[in-house]
């Protein structure tokens, strides 16, 4: 939880939520005291791949070759 005191009491001018903001969906609050609050939500994606030895019931690890994908925006 992301708790934010510095918001608590202000009074909301108006408040945009868009759909296709730059890393996706976004909520930006404008409050009467001319300040902003601005938030999205950040999805990373990862691609996990390993080489296994089964061994009677479970599974080796002989190499782990999981990277985090990096998608260009």
């Amino acid at each position: 939880m992301i708790e934010c005191k510095e918001l608590a009491g202000k009074v909301i001018r108006v408040c945009h939520l868009y759909e296709d903001g730059v890393n996706g969906p976004e909520l930006q609050i404008e409050f009467t005291d001319g300040t902003s609050f601005v938030t999205g939500l950040k999805v990373e994606v990862s691609f996990e791949a390993r080489y296994l030895r089964s061994d009677g019931g479970g599974s080796t690890i002989l190499k782990d070759y999981t990277q985090p994908v990096i998608i260009p925006h």
